[in-house]
């Protein structure tokens, strides 16, 4: 009897969910994250972009942009939709009090806007392409490069024909995917705005999020499959749940979904597809997962935590 008990404990053990290592608290709720020189930034609504240190997760830092006024004439902070850290400069997109957003740099302790609500642009997510340019994610499914010295737009292309919902660049910055509606992912050269190539026939609904590592892609969908893109194998995994968001390791031998109602994780292996580690989430629905490296993971959604885990 003691034996078979100790059997069960150790199966038990083998699968159950990992909880977090740590956990960070914000001091507003979470809309994007990125992970840069050894730091963790969070956007957050209302109070600014709060700064973690990635080993200690101290905070270090709170970039915030200048109040805005509502309808009522209230003056309040605003909140951030997305942020970007590159080479000592943070970029972020705000709301601007209007229809449309604003967009901040700030660079060598100064804080500039570089985009307003007069530029028309509903801008969900920017990320850097270099010292000098940047890429928005429309909420049209438009994408536009951006010339920061110049202040000017260099293209703006129609990527699908329906609602932007996440892109990821490369790891050399030359080009980006776009998950599209449909279970479409159209490929553009970044420098150039041409579009080179829709990736289709392994999701067939909308995709909710994607990663780009190495030379695999991985797409989250709301048909519950987990895609994975690839010039060696590209294939789906079914799931019981929609897919809200995806995650692959630098190396991109491994993947992370979230899978089921409970807001848990599962970490598989991109090459053989077999599940390994199962990760308990927070209470809220993840819509960020980053490796920081092939052991460690942090996930945010929209909640006033990130939560870190370590991989076996």
């Amino acid at each position: 009897m003691k034996i078979i008990v100790l059997v069960i404990g150790c199966v038990y053990w083998l699968y159950a969910a990992i909880p977090p290592s740590a956990v960070i608290k914000t001091g507003g709720l979470i809309s994007d994250i990125v992970v840069s020189d050894g730091k963790i930034y969070a956007a957050t609504d209302g109070e600014g972009v709060e700064v973690f240190d990635m080993k200690s997760f101290k905070k270090l830092n709170t970039f915030r942009v200048p109040n805005i006024k509502n309808m009522s004439g209230k003056s309040y902070s605003p909140k951030i939709y997305s942020v970007d850290h590159y080479n000592n400069m943070t970029v972020l997109v705000s709301e601007s009090g209007s229809n449309f957003r604003n967009v901040y740099l700030m660079r060598n302790d100064k804080v500039s806007k570089i985009v307003d609500n007069g530029r028309g642009l509903l801008i969900k997510k920017v990320r850097f392409v270099d010292d000098n340019h940047l890429l928005f994610g429309l909420t049209g499914d438009t994408i536009v490069l951006m010339d920061i010295e110049k202040n000017t737009l260099v293209y703006q292309v129609q990527a699908g024909g329906g609602v932007f919902r996440d892109f990821a660049l490369n790891p050399t910055k030359s080009y980006v995917a776009v998950a599209d509606e449909g279970g479409e992912i159209p490929m553009i050269e970044i420098k150039s705005g041409r579009k080179i190539k829709t990736l289709k026939g392994i999701n067939v609904d909308n995709i909710n999020r994607l990663d780009y590592k190495q030379n695999t892609i991985i797409s989250a969908g709301q048909d519950r499959r987990v895609g994975i893109y690839s010039a060696k194998n590209s294939y789906f995994l079914e799931t019981d749940f929609f897919v809200y968001a995806v995650g692959l390791s630098p190396s991109a031998s491994l993947g992370v979904y979230t899978d089921g109602t409970e807001n848990e994780l599962q970490v598989f292996n991109i090459a053989t597809k077999a599940k390994t580690s199962r990760l308990r989430g927070g209470d809220a629905v993840f819509d960020s997962l980053i490796f920081l490296d092939e052991h460690r993971l942090i996930g945010a959604g929209e909640e006033n935590k990130i939560y870190y885990w370590r991989i076996p």
